[in-house]
């Protein structure tokens, strides 16, 4: 637990922040599972005995999961769809890895003249092939995993090729319920560029940690987003309040506004029995996409899943604004 929390200030120190919407593969930080959304983010301290586990956290690849075979798909916004797929493969009786793909496809679109006259048609897809493996040091019982990703990107007539790494540490107490992991997403460049402009990829550093209640069934997850940089707050003029005498009211964000919108908090009821509950909710997106005429419980997700001997299913819907709300649906097979 100490190595964690030192490598999260280390990180914190060291990473300057990076601004919205300058990102490339931007499909890299949607949510990998159905289960991962049902609880709000990356939620990186799931059981290591299920493969989505390891979907967010590549320190969680372990024997347990060797096997087991896992599809997800999500009908996403505007006719976008997107899903990931991944298979644990044991390489021997002491090494397992994680093979996992993540894909969207964006549609197709017409494309026209100037004269608005139809000349054909364009598509746009991406997609990513990784490859995770985790290592455990015993006298800390402490998981240290890393994940390599080769990722296409092909955007009507232009075409881009890069990598990424994900590095990711586990701990899980032997004297309590408590876990903990810390989780660097997205470390890489590209290879070729569309447009022979050079862009960054979507780095994210996220620290979680969970407990499992004593006396009832229910683990909380709590889990730290953008730890890298801290000002995600912005005021929206579109909101903005004057006084009596006409003067903007100052509505700068605080010290709390910030440190809520790096704050995800999720609950597992059941959590690995047969049928489990989840309910999480991302402050952060309920503070970006909330309109505040309108109640649409943005921020808030919810799910559950089926655990049978040989196949579990999982569903989940999260709620994003006035304007939309996505389902995700999730189906892993057990050796």
């Amino acid at each position: 637990m100490r190595l964690i929390v030192v490598c999260v200030f280390l990180f914190c120190a060291s990473l300057c922040a990076q601004v919205g919407g300058s990102n490339t593969y931007q499909f890299l930080d949607l949510l990998p599972s159905p289960r991962h959304m049902s609880l709000g983010t990356w939620v990186p301290t799931l059981s290591t005995a299920s493969i989505h586990s390891s979907l967010a956290n590549p320190a969680q690849v372990s024997d347990s999961m060797r096997g087991q075979i896992v599809f997800n798909y999500q009908p996403y916004f505007a006719g976008i769809s997107r899903g990931t797929a991944a298979v644990a493969i044991a390489l021997n009786e002491a090494h397992t890895i994680l093979v996992d793909t993540r894909f969207v496809h964006y549609g197709t679109f017409d494309e026209r003249d100037i004269l608005a006259e139809k000349i054909g048609e364009f598509s746009g897809n991406e997609v990513a092939l990784g490859v995770a493996y985790a290592y455990t040091i015993e006298s800390k019982n402490l998981r240290v995993g890393a994940r390599l990703k080769l990722i296409s990107s092909t955007l009507a007539d232009y075409q881009s090729i890069g990598w990424t790494a994900d590095l990711g540490l586990y701990h899980e107490s032997q004297s309590s319920r408590y876990r903990y992991a810390l989780v660097a997403r997205n470390i890489g460049s590209q290879f070729t560029t569309y447009d022979n402009v050079k862009e960054s990829i979507p780095f994210s550093l996220s620290f979680g940690i969970s407990n499992e209640l004593e006396y009832l069934p229910l683990r909380w997850h709590l889990s730290l987003d953008y730890l890298h940089r801290w000002d995600l707050a912005y005021v929206n003029t579109n909101q903005q309040q004057t006084d009596f005498e006409g003067e903007l009211v100052d509505d700068s964000p605080t010290f709390m506004d910030e440190l809520v919108r790096h704050l995800v908090f999720g609950a597992e009821l059941f959590p690995d029995r047969p049928f489990s509950i989840q309910v999480g909710y991302n402050f952060l997106r309920s503070a970006e996409l909330s309109i505040s005429e309108i109640r649409s419980f943005s921020g808030l997700s919810f799910g559950f899943g089926v655990n049978l001997r040989k196949f579990k299913f999982n569903y989940s819907h999260a709620r994003f604004s006035a304007a939309g709300n996505t389902n995700f649906l999730g189906l892993a097979f057990v050796p």
